[in-house]
């Protein structure tokens, strides 16, 4: 009986130190990587399965000018979350947003994503 609570004990502390070393991955983005937004949105976001140290996020349109607004960082009322405004009166076509993150393990991720932007 020792032994098998012994074993149990083990298995459940390698299973916790397992999920403290798992990296945050990305959950959502916003607009949604693929897909097709209004040209009224004011901010990108991506939303990690993990809180987030740092991070930033830069939004480019044709031809690589950048439409972002700032370098955007982590949302004040969510950690787990980038957000970054964009500048007004962006014009419908194609849009890049390229992320760079630290996680709360130290593991720093980067990524990017497209989406697209249409007159309301």
């Amino acid at each position: 009986m020792i032994r098998i609570i012994g074993a149990l004990a083990c298995a459940t502390a390698l299973t916790g130190a397992a999920a403290a070393f798992a990296h945050s991955e990305v959950e959502a983005t916003s607009p949604r990587s693929g897909g097709i937004a209004s040209t009224a949105i004011t901010k990108v976001t991506v939303t990690f399965s993990g809180p987030m140290r740092t991070g930033t996020i830069r939004v480019t349109g044709a031809g690589g000018a950048v439409v972002s607004s700032g370098r955007g960082g982590r949302d004040p009322r969510n950690v787990t979350r980038l957000t970054v405004p964009l500048k007004r009166g962006l014009k419908a076509g194609r849009y890049t947003a390229r992320w760079r993150a630290t996680a709360a393990d130290g593991h720093t991720q980067r990524g990017s994503f497209r989406f697209t932007l249409r007159k309301r």
